[in-house]
């Protein structure tokens, strides 16, 4: 995340996600998933602009006119929740330009509500402690914390519990986002959790020690073939995407999906696994990187 201060208010910079390890152990009491991954920001944002409103109240603006700009945004949902728990009774005019596709397993909403909690803080001028603003974080999704301990991090409970872990060496990936999106709710409703779930130590040690090519060889979704049973067309992209060995050092869906991706074994090599998959029509096509 990359916040700045502009004239009359604050700008924030909110990164993708993609899950390099994700298992999911079982359900919860509560009605979520235990889960435990391995999660970086990418350079693909979504940017905000956040102004104080005079007259109190929230008032979101959203250049994708297919989302919402009232209660069922993240957006406006962790400012009220920020607004209520801090007492303040300040307003603000909050101004989003879309670019992580939606219901792609890239955590869009979810960045930009911990980007407005971080940039609401500063425009309010409520010091908020970083504890409490991971608290409150988590009471509005499950992966918003996350971006308030990026670029790199495990998160476990149902992703709420987030620890942040070192990025030794950049890591360069080349991310495709079809057309067809998936609903996370979906894809968790028709998972069967494994009877012994997968250990993450194998990916944490080939990103410790800085090995794309081990790394690649530790990437796991658990939520993967759920979701391609859910959208069988996505069998193509994981394929393509596959066939690229050459180029990438292992691929995999993010998240619940839709958006796959490829670790390159370098940078030029994610560029050249972009130029490849480009003219299949797969979706939208583009490199990112999280690196140090």
């Amino acid at each position: 995340m990359i916040v700045r201060s502009i004239a009359g208010g604050v700008e924030v910079l909110a990164p993708a996600k993609l899950n390099l390890f994700l298992e999911v152990a079982g359900r919860r009491p509560d009605g979520y998933h235990e889960i435990e991954s391995l999660m970086v920001a990418v350079d693909l944002f979504d940017e905000l602009t956040f102004r104080e409103e005079e007259g109190g109240g929230i008032a979101l603006a959203c250049d994708d006119p297919s989302l919402p700009v009232d209660g069922r945004n993240l957006v406006v949902r962790a400012a009220e929740l920020l607004m209520s728990e801090s007492g303040c009774r300040s307003g603000a005019r909050i101004a989003l330009k879309k670019a992580i596709p939606a219901q792609a397993g890239l955590a869009g909403g979810s960045s930009d509500a911990a980007a407005t909690l971080v940039a609401l803080d500063r425009l309010w001028n409520l010091g908020t402690p970083p504890e409490r603003l991971a608290e409150l974080a988590g009471r509005i999704g499950s992966d918003v914390a996350f971006f308030l301990n990026g670029p790199t991090a495990v998160c476990r409970g149902r992703g709420e519990l987030v620890e942040a872990v070192s990025l030794p060496v950049p890591l360069h990936f080349v991310l495709v986002a079809p057309k067809v999106g998936l609903s996370t709710a979906d894809v968790y409703h028709r998972l069967r959790p494994p009877e012994t779930p997968k250990p993450i130590g194998p990916a944490l040690a080939a990103l410790a020690a800085g090995d794309p090519v081990e790394l690649g060889r530790s990437l796991f979704n658990r939520l993967q073939p759920v979701a391609e049973t859910i959208r069988p067309e996505l069998a193509g992209l994981r394929d393509a995407l596959a066939n690229l060995g050459p180029h990438l050092c292992g691929s995999l869906m993010s998240g619940s999906g839709s958006a796959y991706f490829g670790l390159g074994r370098d940078a030029a090599s994610a560029e050249r696994a972009a130029d490849a998959l480009k003219p299949l029509g797969l979706g939208w096509v583009r490199v990112v990187t999280c690196g140090p």
